[in-house]
């Protein structure tokens, strides 16, 4: 709840003010370098504070939904990365806890991240089912796998703290074909 009033505070507040300095820079039509590189200041300030406010707590989640969300984030990182996702996400699949839809996002990008950065993959599938008993998350690729001796970075333990805050579990399969990232909750939880 705090994440979503300082991400909505951030927008609201710092994202307009910048965005109102941006528009008196602009109004001055003057061709003097300072105020070029003011308004270039005013426009990168104004993407980070967007990007930070995003990160804190994607609207969408709360707006569409866990699927919704996952399948806009999907189209940019696509775009980003030109590494082919698919989403497949069960029929029956409703809306969790904003804590739930939460934390099984961040696992998502988590996820992304590492396939991006170390996995050599040109692909990643998740997949996003719900029984009766647990919400289900599986992240595949198949990029070089994940060597038995790499040490376990801030990423994967984070995703692993934010699973078991809701009572869930991690697990991670990787071979030379690929890495498997398992997540669950409960539904008591979501």
């Amino acid at each position: 709840m705090e994440r979503r009033r300082i991400a909505k505070d951030l927008h609201d507040s710092v994202g307009q003010s910048l965005s109102a300095l941006r528009m008196e820079l602009a109004s001055l039509h003057s061709s003097e370098r300072a105020v070029i590189e003011s308004m270039k200041l005013a426009d990168d300030t104004i993407k980070e504070v967007r990007t930070a406010s995003y990160l804190l707590y994607p609207p969408l989640l709360d707006e569409m939904g866990l699927s919704a969300a996952v399948r806009v984030y999907l189209e940019g990182f696509t775009g980003r990365s030109n590494i082919q996702t698919t989403f497949d996400v069960a029929s029956d699949f409703s809306r969790l806890s904003p804590d739930a839809e939460l934390v099984l996002f961040r696992v998502i990008q988590e996820c992304l991240t590492n396939i991006r950065r170390h996995s050599g993959s040109t692909t990643a599938r998740i997949y996003l089912a719900q029984t009766d008993e647990e919400i289900v998350l599986e992240i595949e690729d198949a990029g070089k796998g994940i060597s038995s001796d790499a040490p376990v970075g801030v990423g994967l333990a984070g995703m692993e703290e934010r699973m078991r805050q809701l009572g869930g579990r991690l697990a991670v399969s990787s071979t030379a074909n690929g890495t498997v990232v398992t997540a669950s909750i409960p539904v008591s939880a979501s």
